[in-house]
């Protein structure tokens, strides 16, 4: 592989030439000069290209109001805001949502096992001398330790943002 090591890997006019083609307004004596020398051809070409790729940018950028800017920013902050305050009743509502389909399957199992369920509610409801056993059944212990669960979660959870 030969190398041209004698031939000038510069010119004098490279940046005549450069601006020239960027500005689109290159003399006659600067064009004779362009292809007569391999480096400023190569200079041109380059400049060319880089000048067809500026031009397809926008020439100008506008930057939009300022009072536009402010309200923007006012309402992201706003929304940010309402995101983090609403973010406990958020999950709250989701571990809701999650314990009442997960109970629901099995209050529908227990009630269609319990042919006679009816009349134990009316009983119960009728009778105010019951034990306290009678009336904590199974149902009414999951939903009360699952409601003082949720209720312990969702208070750490406010009282930890603060």
């Amino acid at each position: 592989m030969k190398t041209e090591s004698q031939e000038p890997r510069f010119c004098e006019k490279e940046s005549s030439v450069a601006t020239a083609v960027l500005a689109r307004a290159i003399p006659r004596d600067l064009q004779a000069h362009i292809a007569d020398c391999a480096v400023c051809s190569e200079v041109a070409l380059v400049s060319g290209l880089l000048a067809s790729e500026v031009a397809a940018t926008p020439q100008e950028f506008h930057i939009p109001d300022a009072g536009l800017v402010w309200r923007r920013a006012q309402r992201l902050s706003r929304e940010q805001a309402i995101a983090r305050a609403t973010r406990p009743i958020r999950i709250v509502r989701i571990c809701a949502g999650i314990a009442a389909v997960l109970a629901l399957p099995w209050t529908g199992f227990t009630l269609l096992n319990s042919s006679s369920w009816l009349p134990d509610i009316a009983r119960y409801s009728w009778t105010m001398d019951h034990s306290l056993s009678a009336v904590l059944t199974g149902t009414s212990l999951l939903g009360i330790v699952s409601s003082v669960i949720l209720v312990s979660l969702s208070s750490w959870y406010v009282l930890r943002q603060e």
